[in-house]
């Protein structure tokens, strides 16, 4: 290639040179803002002395490297028969105290010490102050139903017969399920349709419905939790309660950082709107870290019945 050929190659035409010069006038615009644009905007600065000084009275009341403190009231109790004062007396916050107590009055129950991690509000380090201090809860397969209740439904069982013979003879097959001896203590998240309808007061269309609601809900982890079905009313309920506890071991979790709106709308204490915004929420900001962060979109109540089929999983960066 002689000078000639290459000479040709930075040989331009007129407009050519005008369009050169267009693109170097906007790189000299562009290399220009960008050197003193940050002066020109300089980031809002944001006084956090008074966050500072805040957290190091916190961190300064924590001794370093030293183990959580066991605390103690002169004993260990159980977790499913404990009252607000005993939690008070131990340390326990008031509003987890209450949500506790609340739990249990619900019909609620704990079969392992672990399982007090469900409770709303409650963190890793409490749990940790209280473990010493919880025995370990009965056997739930131990518990027996109330016989004198029991014994109240029968003799109501055997007045609604005299006055409404239509009523009686729904429930006549039912009666040699009213005995101590025969009638049988039912797990309500592994009973059949045909078990659920030995129980007095639930007959096919009930038993249907808890085993329909059952599976929306991936598992019961109270009795309590039959209230919210649809025809069960509460004299049904203390007629069939007695006879019934929830083993919370096999209950489904909602993966609440992998599952489809779908997925989570179906559930019954989320529903379809709320799950649109959690699906949201995460894609913008991110996973959840942990569960008290879904009291955007949810009550205090709501989030506590929710949250023991919440599992908050792939959390991290």
């Amino acid at each position: 290639m002689n000078f000639k050929q290459v000479r040709e190659f930075f040989i331009f035409t007129r407009k050519e040179r005008n369009g050169l010069l267009v693109l170097m006038f906007i790189l000299l615009v562009i290399i220009c803002l960008d050197i003193y644009l940050p002066f020109l905007l300089p980031d809002k600065v944001y006084d956090v002395t008074a966050w500072k000084e805040e957290a190091a009275k916190y961190y300064a009341k924590i001794p370093s490297g030293s183990k959580p403190e066991k605390l103690t009231f002169g004993g260990v109790f159980d977790p499913n028969s404990v009252g607000l004062t005993e939690l008070k007396k131990i340390g326990i916050p008031d509003r987890i105290a209450s949500n506790w107590v609340k739990y249990l009055q619900k019909g609620g129950r704990f079969s392992n010490r672990e399982e007090v991690m469900k409770l709303y509000g409650m963190t890793d380090e409490l749990y940790r102050k209280v473990e010493g201090n919880l025995l370990v809860p009965k056997k739930i397969g131990k518990l027996k139903p109330d016989f004198d209740q029991v014994k109240r439904i029968k003799k109501e069982q055997s007045g609604y017969g005299q006055k409404d013979s239509s009523w009686g003879s729904r429930y006549a097959t039912k009666s040699r399920y009213t005995t101590k001896k025969e009638i049988q203590l039912l797990e309500i998240n592994a009973a059949d349709s045909a078990q659920l309808e030995a129980l007095p007061g639930i007959g096919p269309v009930l038993a249907s419905r808890i085993i329909k609601y059952r599976k929306l809900l991936g598992g019961f982890y109270g009795v309590a939790q039959l209230k919210e079905i649809y025809g069960m009313t509460e004299e049904l309920w203390a007629r069939s309660s007695p006879w019934l506890y929830a083993d919370s071991s096999g209950m489904k979790k909602l993966e609440i950082n992998f599952l489809t709106v779908a997925e989570l709308g179906r559930h019954p204490y989320i529903g379809f709107r709320q799950a649109k915004k959690i699906a949201k929420r995460r894609d913008l900001i991110g996973k959840f870290k942990q569960k008290e962060e879904l009291s955007a979109f949810f009550s205090a109540d709501s989030l506590q019945r929710l949250s023991p089929y919440l599992s908050i999983s792939g959390s991290g960066p």
